[in-house]
């Protein structure tokens, strides 16, 4: 029996709120301290050129102080959610990180060198600000600029690459630079990096609020104000760049299957970070509420960045890397280069609940008795990836399935059409194929329609109980 088990790992299903939203979570804290780091070392960097330049105390104290503060927050907060990312994602899907890893494992290798030297340049800057001579800190700044900017550099290759490598030139080479530079690097590059700038200058007008007031601080708070709208600008105007080099399926799900709240949420929010702003450039007097200014920041972190990271989740899938691993981690096609085989087929031949080693032995075999439990079983490896199996959480089956039937024999119809893999039978392009035996499948359909039978039977009772 060994020799036919799969290399899968255990099922992470967080109840009501599922696995994915615990890692856009983490992943978005992550990325709103990391991305201010980055446009503040280039926006830190300028201000001690012109500090330099002009020989102004008052915008070296405010340097120093910004320093501070991106010690406390991105690299105290950042470098803890980075680790988070990897311990979510590694137990969430444990096989999409192994395949980029053995895919990357050198470009991450020099993320975490440049990582490194970021953290002790942020730290010598800091503790050596007032013992170095100016025109060598300013050096020291630009160094400190370029090697920030160069892990983001890394890191967008690795998550273009999740995206799609591009072409098949990858599937057969198993270059590195085949997939790295792919058609969506260049434009997340642009994107990521004009947004780093908007959120350091966001950041910049927090930091002001404690500057005294001097006509220098007005003409830094509208200086600052400018360079996050030249930001917003530029990263809308590589976000349509970035839309463009986007895969047919991912084009297919923005425009059909994204929920428009997602998206509006992140034009309102923008659109808001826009007019502070520009308010903020009009009457630089007025920017003294720190509050304000922070809670601006959990506005963005919470309308912006979350919602942009579950869309570019939402954007890869069925896959989870590179266009050949589902998302519920089956292998879905070959990779010569790397020697990797879809499973699939063997799936389907032997069956999902018995080539996964992780399912209980009382579901391995689909019976007349088991056939919940077996369903169930189909439904946590198959489904609950990407679905709640309860009636909260993400995208939860129930309220889908609501609309389709409570008949096993429909819901079978259904998945069958679905997650054919083949468009013409109505299959939906961001659907992994179902894999597995006509008995397991079936065995998933009881079970689905089981749980939605219940579910519409207890929102029923609840609505006459209102009456």
């Amino acid at each position: 029996m060994g020799q036919d088990l799969l290399g899968f790992y255990p099922q992470w299903y967080v109840p009501n709120f599922g696995s994915g939203y615990v890692v856009a979570a983490i992943a978005s804290t992550h990325v709103l301290f990391s991305h201010i780091s980055v446009g503040a070392s280039f926006l830190l960097a300028y201000l001690l050129y012109k500090a330099y330049k002009g020989n102004h105390e008052e915008i070296y104290a405010y340097v120093k102080r910004y320093f501070l503060v991106l010690l406390l927050t991105s690299y105290i907060v950042g470098s803890l959610t980075g680790p988070g990312i990897w311990f979510s994602t590694t137990v969430s899907n444990p096989r999409g990180i192994s395949a980029l890893i053995h895919n990357f494992v050198w470009a991450w290798a020099a993320e975490w060198v440049w990582f490194v030297t970021e953290v002790a340049l942020v730290y010598i800057i800091y503790y050596i600000f007032d013992k170095i001579d100016r025109r060598t800190l300013m050096h020291i700044s630009w160094v400190f600029a370029v090697v920030s900017w160069g892990t983001l550099l890394l890191i967008v290759g690795i998550l273009s690459f999740m995206m799609s490598p591009g072409s098949e030139k990858w599937f057969h080479t198993g270059n590195i630079m085949d997939s790295f530079y792919n058609p969506n690097y260049f434009p997340q590059v642009a994107v990521r990096t004009s947004f780093t700038v908007a959120l350091a200058a966001l950041m910049g007008l927090a930091i002001a609020t404690r500057m005294r007031e001097s006509k220098l601080r007005q003409e830094l708070v509208r200086e600052v104000s400018l360079i996050g709208i030249g930001g917003l600008l530029l990263a809308g105007m590589s976000m349509i760049w970035y839309l463009e080099t986007l895969p047919d399926r991912a084009k297919t799900t923005l425009d059909f299957a994204i929920p428009e709240a997602f998206k509006n949420t992140i034009f309102i929010s923008i659109i808001l970070v826009a007019l502070v702003f520009a308010f903020f450039y009009a009457l630089p007097k007025a920017n003294r509420s720190l509050a304000f200014l922070a809670l601006l920041m959990v506005v963005v972190l919470g309308l912006t960045i979350f919602p942009q990271e579950r869309i570019r989740e939402w954007l890869r899938k069925p896959y989870i890397a590179g266009d050949y691993l589902y998302v519920n981690q089956i292998v879905a096609r070959d990779v010569p280069a790397k020697g990797v085989k879809s499973e699939i087929p063997f799936i389907d031949e032997h069956g999902f609940l018995k080539v996964h080693p992780f399912v209980p032995a009382s579901a391995k075999t689909v019976t007349p008795g088991n056939m919940l439990e077996a369903g169930r079983a189909m439904a946590m490896i198959s489904c609950a990836h990407c679905h709640s199996l309860d009636p909260a959480g993400p995208r939860p089956l129930v309220q889908k399935l609501e609309q389709v039937s409570t008949r096993p024999d429909v819901i079978y119809q259904f998945i069958e059409r679905r997650l054919s893999g083949d468009p013409h039978q109505g299959a939906a392009p961001y659907m992994p194929q179902i894999a597995g035996t006509d008995e397991e499948i079936r065995a998933l359909a009881a079970y689905l329609a089981d749980i939605t039978k219940q579910y519409v039977e207890s929102k029923r009772a609840t609505e006459q109980a209102a009456r």
